[in-house]
């Protein structure tokens, strides 16, 4: 028991320890990095749009016929 106990420990430590060395991006870097994100979402979003439009269309037409 007291090995495990031990183990525990020392994850944590090394847990801490590592947290404490990560690299936070700045709030500048964060802003471009969501606007990225925002852009892209709309612009794929934006064609998919298109896309189920146009076949849906197709779709119809063909049915009509």
């Amino acid at each position: 028991m007291k090995e495990w106990v031990i183990t525990l420990r020392s994850f944590l430590q090394e847990a801490w320890a590592e947290f404490h060395r990560i690299q936070w991006p700045s709030r500048k870097e964060v802003q471009a990095a969501t606007l990225v994100v925002i852009s892209l979402v709309t612009i794929i979003a934006l064609y998919l749009f298109l896309v189920d439009w146009a076949l849906s269309w197709l779709l119809q037409a063909i049915l009509r016929k």
